[in-house]
């Protein structure tokens, strides 16, 4: 059933060429799946944006949802969709493995990602940020925990609580733009990965960016240890509210975006949003980024690849010049805000050409519309959200909810004041799956040699492989193409299992002797290893256990006397530089 991704345009002669034959209706731009047999039918989809371009000083929601199409429309991929009886069969219940409008279901991502949705996450209160009010979310919520057969969620058993931008009981008008389907496949997504969690539903008046803000803060002051939010605008007049996004100790998450790095996917609207800068709030430096990945898996679930999400190449033209925006994971180096320690302290850090300043994403997890995830959404809102019922959405509307709920899942931050650290400090370790192929630019991570500098159309920078101004390749491939290790499509890369959210602390050693004489001076060595990339040591605390004051040096090694006999343990303490602290002990018997 799933996909296979087009293969991008490999120069602009070749971008020219199929984009004439665009515009005079020469061309069908289509994908070919697998041969259809045994209850599958074909059918033709794109994905299409929800909810509308953001303007100025508010933000879009980014959840994308899968459309039929003919086969002539361009950028419509083949798909193999299951017949009535195939989902009939494999619909319903904890192990169902198609969805009822034939997309992905929670089994599929506990599965593909290694976690059991029904273990953990009690005691988490795990917020959605969105703006106006769905009058339908908890009955439509109840009717999809029922077809899955998940613990039960509701406003009457407290699981479910909505409230509105000040914590009040009086919610926004109803939605009429799309912000209802948003509404729907966050809460669905979290809860699907996260049943024991308690979720919060804090819906904003408007889609403001103040409005938003003001929600963030609500979320974070009625005890949220999470808050997901799945939507943003262009960095750009942002800065006002940052202060919103920065709660130590909370993991806040952002989707990255659907429109590709720098927004290009925008490029041939009638009213574009500013480009050329990622999306805030993703871009703020206190905010774990979560970027957009397609998922392909086998018939028992199971992950058999993970790549950047990108409709790309053929379709990359189809937007810049037709006016089709297709969809891709954003991202790309802000332009105001300085990349944390933990990115800069990356040894692959230089081949972002972002210097000192910020790259989305930090991690990614699933959000191509086209095999994305069934949510149930009674709300029509006007039409903007589809027909009611069971729909395939995705974006990184689908990948932020995911990723915050498995953090919560996996017990919070921890007292981690930033916890995208924590992904950091797993990074190249068995808990990450890197995602090696593709990327969020024009291109699609093929690279200078084979795509040419489609920058030179003169609507901003569309991909990475060439600076945004000259014609020799850039060497910040890695802030748009996926590579090994960190790169800015898919950060560190998507989850195996739980462990990427699981705390991680400086390791630490003691060397030195364990039978001493009284009275006489003795040393000890610490080594160190600290997983943080650009990590250093700031302190080390001594406790002798003999009743002495602790030592506190600047270095690794300290000496001390003892005075009296016996046998004392000495407790080693270490801070580094982003306030993670390691422990190591070490018995002395003293004679």
């Amino acid at each position: 059933m799933t996909p296979r991704r087009i293969r991008p345009l490999r120069s602009l002669p070749a971008l020219a060429l199929t984009l004439s034959l665009l515009l005079f209706g020469f061309v069908s731009v289509q994908q070919t799946a697998g041969a259809n047999t045994g209850g599958w039918t074909t059918a033709y989809a794109v994905g299409r944006h929800v909810c509308p371009l953001p303007t100025r000083l508010h933000a879009s929601c980014l959840v994308m949802r899968r459309v039929f199409v003919s086969s002539s429309t361009p950028g419509a991929r083949r798909l193999a969709l299951p017949s009535r009886a195939v989902l009939d069969a494999r619909s319903r219940g904890r192990l169902a493995t198609i969805g009822p409008a034939g997309g992905l279901t929670p089994f599929d991502f506990a599965n593909a990602y290694g976690f059991s949705s029904a273990v953990g996450g009690a005691g988490q209160t795990l917020a959605i940020v969105v703006a106006f009010n769905d009058p339908n979310l908890n009955a439509d919520l109840q009717a999809f925990d029922a077809n899955y057969g998940l613990h039960a969620c509701s406003t009457s058993d407290g699981c479910l609580r909505i409230v509105n931008e000040t914590g009040g009981a009086t919610l926004p008008a109803n939605d009429t733009t799309g912000w209802s389907a948003e509404e729907s496949l966050d809460v669905e997504a979290a809860h699907a990965v996260c049943e024991l969690c308690t979720l919060l539903v804090v819906e904003a008046n408007t889609d403001g960016t103040s409005d938003l803000a003001r929600a963030v803060d609500t979320a974070a002051a009625l005890g949220a240890d999470e808050i997901s939010n799945s939507y943003g605008d262009a960095e750009t007049g942002w800065a006002a509210v940052a202060a919103a996004y920065n709660h130590p100790g909370i993991v806040i998450a952002a989707g990255a975006g659907d429109d590709g790095y720098f927004n290009y996917d925008q490029l041939g609207t009638a009213t574009p949003s500013p480009f050329d800068q990622p999306l805030a709030p993703a871009s703020f430096r206190t905010v774990v980024a979560v970027g957009g990945t397609t998922l392909s898996l086998g018939q028992t679930a199971t992950r058999q690849s993970e790549v950047v999400w990108n409709a790309n190449g053929v379709q990359g033209g189809n937007e810049a010049i037709v006016g089709l925006p297709l969809g891709a994971t954003g991202g790309g180096c802000s332009t105001y805000v300085a990349a944390p320690g933990w990115q800069r302290g990356l040894g692959v850090w230089p081949s972002t050409d972002c210097g000192s300043q910020r790259l989305v994403a930090d991690v990614a997890a699933d959000a191509d519309p086209l095999t994305g995830f069934d949510i149930y959404d009674t709300y029509s809102c006007g039409m903007p959200c589809g027909t009611p019922g069971w729909q395939t959405t995705g974006g990184t509307s689908l990948s932020s909810p995911l990723i915050t709920a498995m953090f919560a899942l996996a017990g919070g931050s921890h007292g981690v004041a930033y916890p995208a650290l924590t992904l950091y400090g797993h990074l190249g370790g068995a808990a990450l799956y890197d995602v090696t192929s593709g990327g969020d630019g024009l291109c699609g991570g093929e690279g200078a040699a084979a795509c040419g500098n489609p920058n030179v159309l003169g609507v901003g920078v569309l991909d990475c492989d060439y600076p945004a101004a000259g014609s020799t390749p850039s060497s910040g491939d890695r802030a748009c193409d996926a590579l090994r290790g960190y790169d800015g499509p898919s950060g560190v890369g998507t989850p195996i299992g739980l462990g990427a959210f699981a705390k991680v602390s400086p390791k630490v050693t003691l060397s030195g002797p364990s039978v001493v004489a009284r009275g006489s001076s003795h040393a000890w060595t610490a080594t160190v290893v600290d997983p943080f990339p650009g990590a250093r040591i700031v302190s080390y605390t001594w406790s002798w256990g003999d009743g002495t004051a602790p030592t506190m040096t600047t270095t690794h090694a300290a000496s001390h006397v003892f005075t009296t006999g016996g046998t004392v343990t000495i407790i080693l303490t270490v801070r580094d530089s982003y306030g993670q602290i390691g422990i190591a002990r070490h018995a002395v018997h003293i004679t």
